[in-house]
């Protein structure tokens, strides 16, 4: 998904959305969106602390993706445009199957999560920075 978004089709607008990812996202209200929920909060922890994250770069842009798989109810994945910061950050959960949360700037309280999601994403990169130079974590 992160891959797509980074690339989208070429004949695409420059803000376009690749058809694959047209076809796997569905729009949710942030206020009903409790597994979206769960990882904006989540986000920032696993990045600071070793969790696993990375960056694919490409004509969209820098797109981010970050993975919580602890085994139990709070498995997610998550996809943010991040270079620059745009919606829609998507997030991704078993029970969805082959679909995932698009969460976009729609109304207020996901504007304020979207804020601060990359406030704390933009700290997470400090502290696994400051921890990876003291040996805590191994490099990326």
């Amino acid at each position: 998904m992160a891959w797509e978004l980074a690339h989208p089709d070429p004949q695409a607008p420059r803000d376009g959305l690749s058809d694959f990812v047209a076809a796997a996202a569905m729009r949710v209200r942030w206020a009903s969106a409790v597994d979206a929920q769960v990882a904006f909060d989540q986000a920032p922890r696993v990045i600071a602390l070793g969790g696993e994250f990375g960056r694919v770069a490409g004509r969209g842009g820098v797109v981010l993706y970050v993975h919580c798989f602890e085994g139990g109810m709070d498995d997610w994945s998550m996809v943010v445009p991040w270079e620059p910061f745009a919606g829609p950050v998507l997030v991704c959960v078993d029970d969805l199957e082959d679909h995932c949360m698009w969460i976009s700037e729609d109304d207020p309280p996901a504007s304020e999560a979207l804020s601060l999601l990359q406030t704390g994403i933009e700290l997470a990169f400090g502290t696994r920075a400051a921890l990876t130079a003291d040996g805590d974590l191994p490099p990326d």
